[in-house]
């Protein structure tokens, strides 16, 4: 089986339940744009107000449908949040993937414009939702129980994806684990150092030191 084919289905598993492709039937395509609806309207209450003031009354009234249209797609909170951990991570890979097809093979390879673009996919509302996510879910046991699981399963699928989507990489695997690892890593401390480590210059100095880190790697 090619690596296209096993990577596309292992984003099909990351899609929120309840999702519908253009050729379902016009009802199916109705409710799975109300589930976006909803899901985005969480996804905005997250990122805004964090997970403890993020009730589905707010996102209810965030995404302009009554709580009980709400409840009839997603029966609790929990049910809710299962798909917008799916959801968030589903828009970053989709979104992450798309741009770096648009790339020429100078901008990805010999520029590492891809490091700049998972920097760009920090700064999503998508993200902040997760962050808040992975947050709370390091002192609430029921959400830990349900987001961890799908964290691990979206890094396997990241992964995957990100050698399919550098090619230049494809006889030194390995290494290109060690990269996603130390990039992310480091994108992530910036990120939350972000508002202290003034000014921009400063930040742009240690993104540049990473493509650097990461080009030498690649080379070596």
């Amino acid at each position: 089986m090619s690596a296209d084919g096993s990577s596309s289905r292992a984003m099909r598993a990351l899609e929120p339940a309840g999702m519908a492709g253009e050729d379902d039937p016009w009802q199916k395509r109705k409710s799975a744009q109300t589930r976006v609806a909803i899901l985005d309207a969480a996804v905005e209450c997250l990122a805004s107000q964090g997970y403890a003031r993020t009730t589905t009354q707010l996102i209810a009234q965030t995404a302009n449908i009554s709580r009980g249209a709400m409840m009839h797609h997603y029966a609790t909170k929990q049910e809710l949040i299962d798909s917008v951990i799916d959801y968030t991570f589903f828009k970053r890979m989709e979104a992450f993937g798309s741009e770096i097809k648009r790339l020429s093979d100078r901008e990805r390879v010999e520029e590492q414009a891809g490091i700049e673009l998972f920097w760009q996919t920090l700064l999503t509302r998508e993200y902040q939702a997760y962050l808040e996510l992975a947050i709370a879910a390091r002192t609430d046991a029921d959400l830990r129980a349900i987001f961890e699981p799908k964290a691990r399963r979206f890094d396997a699928v990241w992964r995957q994806s990100t050698l399919r989507l550098f090619p230049e990489w494809s006889d030194k695997q390995d290494k290109l684990m060690i990269a996603i690892d130390f990039c992310q890593a480091a994108m992530e401390g910036l990120l939350l150092n972000r508002s202290i480590w003034q000014p921009r210059e400063r930040r742009v100095a240690v993104r540049k030191m990473v493509s650097e880190a990461i080009l030498s790697l690649r080379e070596g």
